[in-house]
């Protein structure tokens, strides 16, 4: 296939992915990613109304300023714009293999699309999607030998994810040891674009530092296993996508070690592609074992590296085909032992279109009958943000609703006579930090309504799922 025929291939394929995903996520009833997706979505989605979310550090500011616009469609325009950053991410992503001369340079899109752990974020108001996109970007931006413009570009990961401080140290040790010194200062780009515009709001300049989320919460989330990102690398990346970038790393390492010192090209590809790769990958892995950082144990954190992971896969994918003598083999067998289980992958994991799961359900039950009751002109108090978005009413006017109860051991004070307490058994207990005893045995409330599932299940913590409002006396 000549240059000119595969490109408009990659435009094609694009655009189908495109209308694909979008006919997918359309007709969604259900969204991945839990109270995290409606935290960010309510951020972006209010955020010209009150500019300080712009700088709300748990929102993450890139994030929220390239999804605002999408937001204002509702959940499906940040939903949409997760699908539109992540086949950019494939274009910028296939740009690169292309520079790094592979075959086979239009299976990275596939890869990405399609690892069960990318593919379910395009149903999520989730940021890791955003995150891979300015990874990549500077990954190529490097590559084409732009020092400045890829510092800049990679000085905003931090403000995509957090765990971008990570590469991004990488990066700069990277640029030490080549003596980019003209380009480094261009790493700050994002710390003082941030720490300036944010300043007014948060009335201190290293608002990004201080402000900072994630503090840990080992004892909400708990800790696992060293090794728990690599036992779940099956399920995260998908088998096919796991052998090949063994393979792709097996192959880097036999360049490294076989071919002569002048060889730049294996050298950059360690350098700026696996070894930011596993970096990221170690990086989570500890903070899950000790149960620091506000790590849940997430998965779903392992799509900021797709772009890196499909890279080596593609490496992997031409390690194996050279293998193979005879040209069936490599056009017939090899694309129908791993391309075809790659697309199929998450069609077996995830059940899409989504539909809402039982908690959800639930909630929208328990919101329905507020909105119908008398109890919806008074102030709202709740725990769970879906339930909130599903009320219908701005979630930070704070005349209208709050979360969480002001104070955890005296609940009901300062909440106004008639206020509606709304508690659940996954964030009441757990972030919120308020036993259902604690409502139920204060002489401040009065239980008037429950709402249980048919069939009952458990949440974060053990507890049976269940929802109580309660009427401030």
């Amino acid at each position: 296939m000549n240059l000119k025929n595969e490109t408009n291939f990659v435009i094609i394929l694009l655009g189908s992915l495109f209308a694909l995903l979008s006919i997918l996520v359309f007709f969604s009833e259900g969204f991945y990613g839990g109270g995290d997706s409606i935290a960010h979505f309510r951020i972006s989605r209010f955020a010209f109304r009150y500019p300080h979310l712009f700088f709300d550090h748990w929102g993450k500011p890139v994030f929220t300023i390239a999804s605002s616009l999408f937001s204002q469609i509702g959940f499906k325009g940040i939903q949409l714009y997760n699908i539109v950053s992540g086949l950019l991410t494939c274009f910028v992503t296939y740009k690169t293999v292309k520079i790094l001369n592979e075959r086979n340079a239009l299976l990275v899109i596939v890869f990405i699309v399609f690892a069960p752990v990318y593919f379910i974020l395009f149903f999520s108001g989730l940021t890791e999607i955003t995150f891979s996109l300015i990874l990549i970007i500077g990954v190529y931006l490097i590559l084409k030998q732009k020092y400045i413009l890829a510092a800049l570009a990679l000085s905003f990961l931090p403000f995509a994810r957090t765990e971008g401080i990570v590469i991004l140290v990488v990066f700069i040790f990277f640029f030490l040891i080549y003596r980019k010194y003209k380009s480094l200062p261009f790493f700050l780009t994002g710390f003082l674009f941030f720490s300036i515009s944010g300043w007014a709001y948060h009335d201190d300049f290293l608002w990004v530092i201080y402000s900072m989320p994630y503090t840990g919460a080992q004892n909400i989330y708990g800790s696992g296993s060293l090794f728990y990102f690599v036992n779940s690398s099956p399920e995260i990346f998908g088998i096919p996508l796991v052998i090949v970038l063994i393979a792709g790393i097996i192959s880097l390492g036999l360049k490294l070690v076989l071919k002569k010192e002048s060889d730049n090209q294996a050298r950059h590809e360690f350098l700026y592609i696996f070894l930011p790769f596993i970096a990221y990958f170690a990086a989570h892995s500890f903070v899950w074992w000790k149960g620091i950082g506000g790590s849940l144990g997430l998965t779903r954190v392992m799509a900021g590296i797709l772009p890196l992971v499909a890279i080596l896969g593609v490496k992997g994918y031409n390690f194996i085909e050279q293998f193979l003598k005879y040209p069936v083999f490599r056009r017939f067998l090899l694309p129908l032992i791993v391309i075809l289980p790659v697309v199929f992958m998450p069609f077996n994991i995830y059940k899409v279109p989504m539909q809402l799961d039982n908690q959800h359900k639930l909630l929208m039950e328990a919101a329905q009958w507020v909105k119908s009751s008398p109890y919806f002109i008074n102030r709202i108090y709740y725990y769970d943000l879906f339930f909130c978005s599903q009320l219908g009413i701005d979630p930070f006017d704070s005349e209208r609703c709050f979360e969480k109860v002001p104070y955890r051991n005296e609940p009901g004070k300062e909440i106004p006579s008639g206020s509606l307490v709304q508690w659940d058994a996954h964030y009441g207990p757990n972030e919120g930090g308020m036993p259902v005893e604690r409502l139920l045995n204060s002489d401040d409330f009065t239980l008037i309504k429950k709402f249980e599932p048919e069939t009952p299940f458990q949440v974060l913590g053990g507890y049976d799922y269940t929802i109580l409002l309660f009427e401030r006396k």
